[in-house]
């Protein structure tokens, strides 16, 4: 049994365990346990939250029960490549399974030595979510559900126009997928993010961020929204989604729904935060802030533009804390303050050249006095002004 594309390895083991007609649990006795797995939270699968690494040992033993080579298991599972290294010296207790047998940790038969295995959450890898049912079924002949490692840009099957959910079915009232064959800017706002996504790193940006940095964003707007009265799209686009069935408000605050229902918005801002056009909009504005961020202001009129958004404007105006002002004042260029007050230098008299060669910068009048002197004195140097000094050179005879 071949595991699927960025599958975490405890759904690949749940699954090569029903194979077997096994248990995870009793699978599981053929490897050291370093720690237990963290106890689900309330309203959550345990699949969705717990992923399983293993030693060198524990991932040959894992080769040998699937028959899949090592390295399809390394670009299949992404926890694969982590380093054996981070297991703790010393291993877990063995216990006894449940039929009171083979403790953990003996050998299996053939000779293989029992690796370790650790628990560990595995959201701190990245975000995870259900893959399509229907794609897996298609794969492997069960209709059972998988645990993949999808990011948010990515969560829509293309096949059946499923959106994925984060949430196990029957669990918080929440079902694991959403049908969005009726909204079709959702599907075609994911197929335009690869593209978008090269551009970002040729400008010298990192993508992740910029989708991070737009989906906070807009997470801000959807909440700001005013009582959904100058906003049209939201509504319509959660009505579609929903089939017409958003009328509690738990189904409105959905985790799964909101993310597919702001998923265009966000590519399109994460495209304007990367674009170089849209910074020196932003940048123009900064030099003239606070009156530049409001109705007003050449960005945010931009930006409503382009998100088809008409009350951004006086959104942004009295939102102060928004997080896309904070992306301004840290890209911006921090304002010149104005130079202080000086006392002007007074404007130096041109040089000029007697016939004595006398070369100077000083008032003619001044320089006529101490030519009078030079002449009277026949040459001997003299008493200077105060606050004046005089260059003199004689002529070569």
């Amino acid at each position: 049994m071949a595991p699927l594309g960025g599958e975490t390895t405890w759904s690949y083991l749940c699954r090569l365990g029903a194979g077997y007609r096994m248990d995870s649990g009793v699978l599981l006795d053929g490897w050291r346990q370093v720690n237990r797995p963290a106890r689900p939270r309330r309203g959550r699968a345990t699949a969705v939250v717990v992923e399983v690494l293993f030693d060198e040992a524990g991932q040959e033993l894992l080769q040998e029960l699937c028959g899949i080579p090592r390295s399809t298991l390394a670009r299949a599972l992404p926890t694969w490549q982590q380093e054996p290294a981070a297991f703790a010296p010393a291993g877990g207790t063995p216990r006894t399974g449940p039929d009171g047998g083979r403790a953990r940790g003996g050998s299996w038969p053939g000779g293989l030595e029992a690796g370790r295995v650790r628990f560990q959450d595995a959201r701190t890898f990245g975000p995870v979510a259900l893959a399509c049912r229907l794609c897996t079924a298609r794969r492997t002949g069960h209709p059972v559900h998988a645990v993949r490692y999808l990011p948010v840009w990515s969560r829509v099957c293309r096949r059946h126009q499923r959106w994925q959910s984060d949430a196990a079915p029957g669990h918080a009232g929440q079902p694991g997928w959403l049908d969005v064959a009726a909204c079709p800017e959702i599907g075609h706002a994911q197929r335009r993010w690869p593209a978008l996504a090269r551009d970002a790193v040729g400008r010298g940006c990192d993508p992740r961020q910029a989708f991070a940095l737009a989906r906070t964003i807009v997470l801000r707007w959807w909440q700001q929204a005013p009582a959904w009265r100058a906003e049209r799209i939201w509504p319509t686009r959660v009505h579609r989604l929903t089939h017409g069935t958003a009328d509690s408000p738990e189904t409105v605050r959905s985790a799964s729904l909101r993310d597919a229902a702001v998923l265009p918005e966000t590519i399109v801002l994460a495209q304007a935060l990367t674009d170089p056009a849209c910074i020196r909009l932003a940048h123009a504005d900064h030099s003239n802030r606070p009156a530049g961020w409001g109705a007003g202001g050449r960005f945010v009129h931009h930006l409503g533009h382009r998100l088809n958004r008409p009350w951004l404007g006086p959104l942004l105006s009295v939102d102060y804390t928004s997080p896309l002002h904070a992306w301004i004042d840290t890209a911006a260029p921090p304002p010149t303050t104005p130079a202080r007050p000086r006392c002007r230098a007074p404007v130096r008299p041109p040089t000029l050249t007697l016939p004595g060669r006398m070369v100077t910068a000083r008032h003619p009048k001044v320089i006529r006095l101490e030519t009078a002197d030079l002449y009277l004195t026949r040459g001997a140097p003299c008493r200077p002004l105060r606050g004046h000094r005089m260059v003199i050179s004689q002529r070569a005879p």
